[in-house]
């Protein structure tokens, strides 16, 4: 079965005006939350994601380990387009 991230919410948890840096909590369908390092403006969906990391409250629903891993980089483009749509 593939894994199919669905993004429920959006939130943008920090933002560097200077150099077009911002960072989103996003909770996934699946009670899964990942924070997502974007590049860009976010007002004009001009954003690119450029690093994914899982929040540790939910064990990994693709590797099933409940610690560090980085099975989310795989997923990182489909949840960032998500992720810009629920930011507009």
């Amino acid at each position: 079965m593939a894994y199919r991230p669905q993004v429920v919410s959006a939130q943008i948890v920090s933002k560097n005006q200077s150099n077009d840096l911002f960072q989103v909590v996003a909770q996934l369908e699946d009670r899964l939350e990942c924070r997502l390092t974007f590049s860009g403006d976010a007002s004009t969906g001009d954003a690119k994601a450029t690093h994914i990391s899982r929040l540790l409250k939910e064990p990994c629903p693709i590797c099933r380990k409940d610690y560090l891993c980085n099975c989310m980089t795989r997923y990182m483009e489909p949840i960032s387009v998500q992720v810009l749509e629920k930011l507009k």
